[in-house]
């Protein structure tokens, strides 16, 4: 069986486990509530370039994607 192409179109699909997983260790390292958390998530850098399939980033494990966003939140380039 072959699987489908991963495009613009449909890279959708894999961003809420990923942005869940990324919630999960900030809630769990930080202690912070899950909803602020994921909002400031939704309004980061590192969301903008997960949504971007080009980027290949949707890819990538959620300790990449929570580590990104780390350095954003500490002002830090993204090396992503």
């Amino acid at each position: 069986m072959k699987l489908p192409k991963v495009t613009q179109e449909n890279v959708h699909i894999f961003i809420p486990l990923k942005v869940s997983k990324v919630i999960e260790k900030e809630v769990d390292n930080k202690g912070v509530n899950r909803k602020d958390a994921l909002i400031n998530f939704y309004n980061s850098k590192v969301y903008d370039i997960l949504e971007q399939e080009d980027t290949k980033l949707w890819y990538e494990a959620a300790n990449y994607l929570y580590m990104g966003w780390q350095m954003e939140q500490k002002g830090e380039e993204l090396d992503i």
